[in-house]
């Protein structure tokens, strides 16, 4: 009898095991950040449903990507490479053929390099979905509410575009074309250079889940973003509550 719980116990845990080094290979650590590895194409600010089965295997599914009237401020790092980012780079390039080729020697001192992009002007992306020409987006979002935002990517470009950021000292997300955004280079105050972000190749993402606010009247409206499993803050709240809406209209 003990014996047959040992061996149940045994291959309960390795059961475990295994579930957490497949898990492993679908995220790594970036610069101390999680990002979630998927052989599907994702875009910074595009937003959808994301899906996961059993940690084995990550989906995003894109629904929109919402219209930007103004530039949003984001933050850019490049990172070098290192041998984990590089197996993933190379495995990502089985399902695009005309993924740019990247030689990597872990003993050379000299590096290929991604860059992580991340969402920084919160509020400014926020005040974008409320106006009144992503009316369909924020339906979108008000309709379904279990929708996320891919709010920061690691994505490989090309060095001389690398060469580019790094002549630059601030970053904006800005529309490119109808369906596209584009990363707009300033340097003291001018844009310089802009950079399609379709050029390169996302290598992970990390999402960012919405959080709601009601006005006096029961109007909801995006209040805010939050990354990962953080909760919304204040009196802001991750889904709309039917029944403080009904308290509203009844104060009316």
């Amino acid at each position: 009898m003990f014996q047959k719980k040992y061996y149940l116990h045994m291959k309960n845990s390795f059961s475990i095991l295994l579930l957490l080094v497949f898990s492993a290979c679908q995220s790594t650590l970036i610069k101390n950040d999680r990002y979630m590895i998927s052989p599907t194409t994702t875009e910074l600010g595009s937003i959808g449903q994301s899906k996961s089965v059993l940690n084995l295997q990550n989906d995003f599914d894109a629904r929109t990507l919402p219209k930007l009237e103004n530039k949003i401020r984001v933050s850019v790092e490049p990172i070098p490479f290192n041998k984990r980012l590089n197996k993933i780079y190379t495995t990502k390039a089985k399902f695009n053929q005309n993924q740019s080729k990247v030689t990597y020697i872990d003993s050379l001192p000299s590096k290929p390099e991604l860059v992580k992009i991340q969402l920084l002007d919160v509020t400014g992306f926020v005040k974008e979905l409320n106006a009144d020409y992503n009316a369909d987006a924020f339906k979108l979002l008000n309709d379904t509410q279990n929708l996320e935002i891919i709010s920061s990517i690691a994505l490989y470009l090309s060095a001389d575009e690398i060469a580019k950021i790094r002549l630059a000292d601030t970053y904006y997300l800005t529309n490119y074309q109808d369906t596209k955004y584009a990363l707009s280079l300033y340097k003291l105050g001018k844009k310089i250079e802009t950079i399609d972000l379709n050029s390169g190749t996302v290598i992970g993402y990390r999402l960012s889940h919405f959080c709601w606010g009601a006005t006096e009247r029961g109007k909801w409206y995006i209040a805010d973003m939050t990354e990962g499993r953080s909760r919304c803050k204040g009196n802001t709240e991750s889904r709309i509550s039917e029944k403080k809406k009904s308290k509203s209209l009844y104060r009316m």
